[in-house]
């Protein structure tokens, strides 16, 4: 479907295109053996260490991310920031597991801080329900003042 084609990238904002683009390029024939297949073990060794902690806890807790949130509109964040900004919530993609981020307050400047709770495989309820007690206890319901 040529709508379909020539439309298909406009539901994405710049940084998912960007992410797109280079996970394309990485895939290429020139880097396959390079990359992907390294990918693959590592993704295995992550996902193994998960299964040696399940018979210890039913869920684990770490930050959505090392800080706040990025302002909305904020032209001063560089891919390189972003994409650390992601290094607490790839582990759980990368082994196949349930996580979920909760709201957990703001910072000094009102932005957003959030718990990610990292659940079982296939055990998506502990997940929700973990982070519904988490909800609960911490009362929180800061709403954003305006909304763009």
């Amino acid at each position: 479907n040529d709508l379909y084609e020539t439309s298909r990238a406009e539901g994405f904002g710049k940084e998912v295109q960007r992410r797109l683009t280079i996970g394309a390029y990485v895939l290429s024939a020139g880097f396959y053996d390079a990359y992907y297949v390294k990918a693959l073990k590592v993704r295995r060794r992550i996902a193994q260490d998960f299964d040696n902690v399940w018979d210890k806890v039913d869920a684990i807790l770490t930050p959505s991310t090392p800080s706040a949130a990025f302002a909305i509109g904020d032209k001063e964040v560089d891919p390189v920031t972003m994409y650390l900004n992601d290094v607490f919530t790839v582990t759980a993609n990368l082994a196949g597991l349930p996580g979920i981020s909760v709201p957990a307050g703001l910072d000094p400047n009102g932005l957003p801080l959030g718990l990610q709770v990292i659940g079982k495989a296939l055990d998506e309820a502990t997940v929700f329900r973990v982070a519904g007690a988490l909800e609960q206890a911490a009362g929180f319901t800061a709403k954003a003042e305006r909304w763009w």
